[in-house]
């Protein structure tokens, strides 16, 4: 008993020659059980409320999302509406500037082909291949008096050889491009 008496002084934080009258004083400070219960309680409902106020903020924030997915329809694809989600729900702000500058370049460039019909025409390249004229065999800039003619012909040779081995055999233009200056040379 008188160990018990012990672990109560300390616990209520009396030296060790504490009265009893001290004791029972100090223990008159204590809050009852009923108290703690009800503070148990009152813990138990805030952490309710928490949760409940979480799923709500999630399902509002999901509504939100969802109402944003919507307005641009027209420019998220559906392969790229994870991606948005996500953007949305990280970076609300920045995914929104982003998606209003891609739905009004969509409206302009469509705008613009309406009016001055390019759509119909075919889309022209951005190299001009229109002008380009194939180089008849044997004029391929090499006159026969220099005498680079026939080294023209060997380099055409290699050439062609170290792109048929390196498609046949899979294995890279310069290793290709060694293997047939060898067999060409000799």
């Amino acid at each position: 008993m008188k160990r018990v008496i012990e672990k109560l002084v300390n616990h209520l934080g009396l030296p060790g020659d504490a009265t009893e009258d001290a004791i029972l004083e100090k223990m008159q400070g204590l809050p009852g059980l009923t108290a703690v219960a009800d503070l148990q309680n009152s813990l138990k409902q805030a952490q309710d409320e928490r949760t409940a106020l979480q799923a709500e903020l999630k399902g509002a924030e999901d509504d939100l999302v969802n109402r944003h997915l919507a307005e641009f329809e027209g420019v998220i694809s559906s392969e790229s509406r994870e991606f948005w989600a996500g953007q949305l729900l990280e970076n609300r702000e920045g995914a929104l500037v982003a998606l209003r500058e891609f739905a009004q370049a969509k409206t302009e460039g469509r705008g613009a082909r309406d009016e001055g019909g390019e759509e119909k025409q075919a889309r022209r390249p951005l190299h001009n291949r229109a002008t380009a004229r194939p180089v008849p065999p044997g004029q391929g800039g090499a006159s026969p008096s220099t005498g680079s003619g026939s080294a023209d012909g060997r380099a055409v040779k290699i050439r062609n050889r170290a792109h048929e081995i390196a498609k046949a055999e899979g294995v890279a233009f310069s290793a290709a491009f060694r293997r047939a200056e060898k067999e060409v040379i000799g």
